[in-house]
């Protein structure tokens, strides 16, 4: 349990760390929401274009799906966003995962995890990624925002884009928890009281090199040990909780997209052999 963590946070003013886990919480929050949307008191975000850059998709459907499994597989990134947000993430300055404020560091300098003044890096981070034109598109983009405004039942109003290089290299899984690299163990988010995220693969990913493994349907339905101890769990805990035949690994080629409830099991694979280039969009 980890009641105490819980209590501290709260104590900050950050009660969405404890209410948000709860689905009676995040139904109530979405439809008050939804009230407010009605008299016009919210400033939702707005798309850019009439124009989406993906093909049509059964909004309805999406959303159904994402309400069942907590993922919709689908929302592939078209060939020039791709190439544009590539070349933005090969040239702009890097900090190392966690720590915004670290020494910056490129990504033509980076060796294996290490940067050229050798400091261990398995993550490095893009400062306010809204810069690039391409990221506005895919985060101001119609269909997208339909399936977000679908699924939390109130137009978004908050947006937090996250473009994040993951490095190959030879750290054990101990030496990446010590560089902060947490995201390889299963957890869930609790980022505030009802949120979805819109994640896109910018270059080739695998099993090898860091690809999105997930608990489907683990959204939903956690046990109360679960929601009231550590938002991380170990794999033998959640495998047992969910069944093996819920897990799956989400592998596929540049522009690969996927929309999830982060409040599922998720973790990264270590990258082994390559790097991952990841846009994350969260919409609250």
């Amino acid at each position: 349990m980890n009641i105490k963590s819980i209590a501290r946070r709260i104590g900050k003013g950050e009660f969405h760390y404890f209410l948000g886990r709860f689905n009676t919480v995040r139904r109530a929050h979405s439809r008050i929401q939804s009230v407010r949307d009605a008299f016009g008191r919210r400033h939702a975000l707005v798309p850019l274009s009439c124009t989406s850059l993906f093909q049509t998709e059964n909004v309805r459907q999406v959303v159904a799906n994402i309400r069942a499994e907590a993922v919709h597989i689908g929302f592939q990134l078209p060939p020039h966003i791709i190439k544009e947000i590539d070349a933005f993430a090969r040239t702009e300055p890097l900090h190392p995962g966690n720590n915004p404020d670290g020494q910056e560091f490129y990504y033509q300098d980076v060796n294996r995890g290490y940067a050229a003044d050798g400091r261990a890096v398995p993550l490095g981070g893009i400062r306010n990624p809204i810069r690039c034109p391409a990221i506005r598109r895919v985060v101001y983009d119609p269909n997208l925002l339909e399936v977000v405004k679908g699924y939390l039942g109130y137009a978004p109003r908050r947006v937090l884009p996250i473009l994040c290089w993951t490095f190959a290299s030879d750290f054990t899984d101990a030496q990446r928890r010590d560089l902060k690299h947490h995201v390889i163990d299963y957890h869930y988010d609790v980022g505030g009281f009802n949120f979805v995220h819109a994640n896109f693969y910018i270059v080739d990913t695998d099993r090898h090199s860091g690809a999105h493994m997930m608990m489907r349907r683990s959204h939903d339905r956690k046990p109360l040990r679960m929601l009231l101890g550590s938002a991380v769990a170990n794999e033998t805990d959640v495998r047992r909780e969910y069944g093996i035949d819920n897990e799956i690994l989400i592998e596929g080629p540049a522009g690969t997209g996927f929309i999830q409830d982060t409040s599922c099991y998720h973790r990264a694979t270590a990258a082994t052999r390559g790097d991952r280039l990841m846009l994350a969009v969260r919409f609250s």
